[in-house]
This record gives structure tokens, sequence and C-alpha cells, in this order.
């Protein structure tokens, strides 16, 4: 017997303590109907779902192999860490970059014109040192040059304005002593490195720098 029959037989059922009102069996058997209309296209739709699901999932897994096309992360050094393998104009401080052409340098806004140094760089005062003679230094020929950081910040192995030596030869082995003070290669391309300035055995000031043999660095 199925479920329309078996609904009629229990509504006619002369045991019931309740009156049943005519034409409810029918009424009652036509929802059942319904529901169980209404169930299978639930089903059916529940079954396209799940295979467009896997369909897209399964484009998802094929493409975890491929090569994917990324943007180039960022390389720019704001008193964090300084990237391993730098390239032109990507190293500096801020929006201050080693290699970058002087007409963008003074664009930033962050510069006040300084005299030229005796091979005809010109240098430039910073905010962050409005007397220093030299802060930032650029070539004709190779761009900007060298960036002094702000005494507040500190390099990716927390060195600043203000440590010491024996501090700075721990985080930095391989500093190399010179008359002011040490200089860190820092490689990739371009070749750059640290400069500090040491006295009284404690760094006073910290520059970022290019090889450039045409400007007065030292």
């Amino acid at each position: 017997m199925d479920l329309d029959d078996e609904l009629r037989r229990l509504f006619q059922d002369q045991r019931l303590d309740i009156p049943v009102k005519a034409g409810a069996d029918d009424a009652v058997v036509t929802g059942a109907r319904r529901v169980r209309r209404n169930r299978r296209v639930l089903a059916s739709a529940g079954s396209a779902f799940a295979v467009a699901a896997l369909v897209a999932g399964g484009i998802a897994l094929a493409g975890l192999g491929s090569p994917t096309s990324l943007p180039p992360a960022s390389t720019s050094t704001t008193g964090t860490p300084e990237p391993s393998v730098p390239v032109s104009g990507s190293v500096g401080f801020g929006v201050l970059k080693l290699g970058m052409a002087e007409s963008d340098a003074v664009a930033t806004g962050f510069l006040d014109r300084g005299p030229d140094d005796g091979l005809g760089c010109h240098t430039y005062f910073t905010q962050g040192h409005p007397d220093l003679v030299g802060a930032v230094v650029v070539s004709p020929k190779a761009g900007m040059v060298r960036i002094t950081i702000p005494d507040d910040a500190q390099t990716s192995m927390g060195i600043s304005v203000g440590s010491t030596t024996t501090d700075l030869k721990a985080r930095y082995p391989r500093a190399v002593e010179r008359d002011s003070g040490f200089t860190v290669a820092m490689g990739g391309t371009p070749s750059w490195y640290y400069v500090f300035i040491i006295g009284a055995d404690k760094v006073t000031a910290i520059r970022m720098q290019l090889d450039a043999p045409e400007c007065l660095l030292d």
C-alpha cells in the first residue's frame, strides 16, 4: 500500500476520536504529494550544486601547480628589514631611494638643497637632519647615492643612533672598521652598504650608500 492509500484509510477509520471534515483526506493526500515533489526538486538541485562545487574545486586545485603572475614585493627600507636582493631605486628609507633620479628626489618634498661637494655632486638637508650638510647626496651620474636615516630609526638588526660598538659588532659580525666607524656591505644589485659613524664608542649616525667614487662620501 502506498502513502496515498494509507492516508485515506487513516482518515476513514471509525476509531478516530475527532470527526474528519468532508474532503480532508483528499487535501492531505494532495499536500503529501506536493511535499514529496518538493523534496525531489530539492534533492535534484542539491546534486547539481554538489557537482558544480566539485568541478569548481577541481579547477581551483588544478591551478595550484601552475605559475602565477604576482606583483613584485616591496623592498623599501623604512627602518625595518632591509632587502637581501635590492634593485636600483628600491632600497632606501621611506620615499627616498638609493639610485633615484634627482628630480624625483626633490619632488618628494623632503629635501632642501645644500652646497655641492668638491666633485660636483649635490648635497641636501632632510627633514630628519635639517642641519646636517650631506645628509643626502645625489650624483649626476648615479642618482641618489647617500641617505642618512633619522636618529630615531633603526636597522632590521636593531641598531640605531646610541647603540654601542659592542652591540653593532654582535649584530653585524661582517662589519669592517674604518676611520670614522664601520661599514657593512649588504650586497645585491646595485651593491650598497651601511656606514655607521662612531663617536665615544657609540653610533652617532647611520648612512645607506651606493658605491659612487664620483662623489665625496667619506
